[in-house]
């Protein structure tokens, strides 16, 4: 079976080369998509000969103008005619930053309506799907729950905490509450340096680590943390390898977002022994709990997130990072990539998948 997986972000995400790898175990050829094609899914189809599934991951990057879009929904329904089935797993409702959201929304109401499986990381998702896209029942009985696995052994994890607060300059004693990842405007990081500017610990650090989305956010960035000689930066793309030094030198991994569905960032916490700060969005309340994380309702406590990262201050964070990360070994690939291949072959029976 020949499975495109579209589009590749697996340059900076390694979600899809360990869904890929557990499908090979499975008997299942993935293609990773190549290039910025103008027709990519033709000339898969004219490179493979035959396609059996396409596995679409994100919609965006197909759906920023019209002409993109009006493309891309060619495509997909050349593949249809052709025999191609359709598998679409949700990761996002839209696009993080809601460019041209209008015309995602439409594309994805059409796409989801194009589709012969859906796949969804938690129930909230599936339920989240329903409303957003307006699905009746009979295309809602397609979609299929499958955990994000975890990241656990993915990337080099040799460094010592005791190594990388040396190699940092954080003392032994001093609470580091890291903010990890592309900086971004649903992240919270204005709401996160609220928070932690109330703090008054003089050992309290904020190590905040990741490529700004855009030069405003890090001029705000450097504007606001000059202030606080607290807060340590590194606005920069990380290289996998040095993932370890910024993990391993935190105490608890900060989440603080102000939308989210399905957070790859939370399992890779999780994967290094973490505990974790983050609302109750999205697919949270499904994957942590109280004991591994301190969770808020951001709609309803103004003060959350400020109370969350008190909370941690007196709690047994290591105990927690290790509680998360027994949750996160639970999370196999081995058994993911079972379930998506269920949901391949279901494409092609009319029962529900039981996930």
């Amino acid at each position: 079976m020949n499975v495109l997986f579209l589009p590749n972000f697996s340059a900076t995400n390694p979600y899809q080369l360990k869904l890929a790898e557990s499908l090979e175990g499975q008997g299942i050829h993935v293609i990773l998509s190549k290039g910025k094609s103008w027709l990519p899914l033709i000339e898969t189809l004219r490179a493979y000969r035959r396609l059996d599934i396409l596995h679409l991951h994100w919609s965006h990057p197909y759906t920023r103008n019209a002409f993109k879009a009006a493309t891309f929904l060619f495509e997909v329904l050349m593949l249809k005619f052709t025999g191609t089935k359709i598998v679409w797993t949700v990761h996002n409702l839209l696009n993080h930053e809601k460019h041209a959201s209008r015309l995602e929304m439409l594309c994805n109401q059409i796409i989801v309506r194009l589709c012969d499986q859906l796949i969804v990381h938690c129930l909230f998702a599936r339920g989240a799907v329903i409303q957003a896209y307006n699905l009746p029942e009979k295309i809602s009985e397609k979609i299929n729950v499958v955990a994000h696995g975890h990241y656990i052994d993915t990337y080099e994890n040799k460094m010592t905490p005791d190594q990388a607060r040396s190699r940092l300059g954080f003392a032994a004693d001093e609470t580091v509450f890291l903010s990890f990842g592309m900086l971004r405007p649903y992240k919270g990081i204005d709401k996160l340096l609220d928070a932690f500017q109330q703090l008054k610990d003089p050992k309290v650090r904020l190590l905040i680590v990741g490529k700004p989305f855009n030069e405003s956010i890090r001029a705000t960035l450097d504007e606001r943390c000059h202030r606080d000689p607290r807060i340590h930066t590194v606005l920069e793309f990380v290289p996998d390898d040095d993932i370890q030094l910024y993990m391993n030198a935190a105490s608890a991994v900060v989440l603080p977002y102000q939308d989210v569905l399905t957070s790859g960032s939370a399992l890779l916490a999780m994967s290094f022994k973490k505990p974790i700060i983050i609302p109750r969005l999205g697919c949270v309340n499904e994957l942590l709990d109280e004991h591994g994380s301190f969770l808020f309702d951001p709609h309803t406590e103004e003060d959350g997130l400020l109370q969350a990262m008190e909370q941690a201050l007196v709690c047994d964070l290591d105990a927690m990072g290790r509680y998360n990360y027994d949750l996160a070994r639970r999370l196999r690939w081995s058994d993911i990539g079972r379930k998506t291949c269920e949901v391949y072959h279901q494409c092609w029976s009319r029962s529900l998948v039981k996930v």
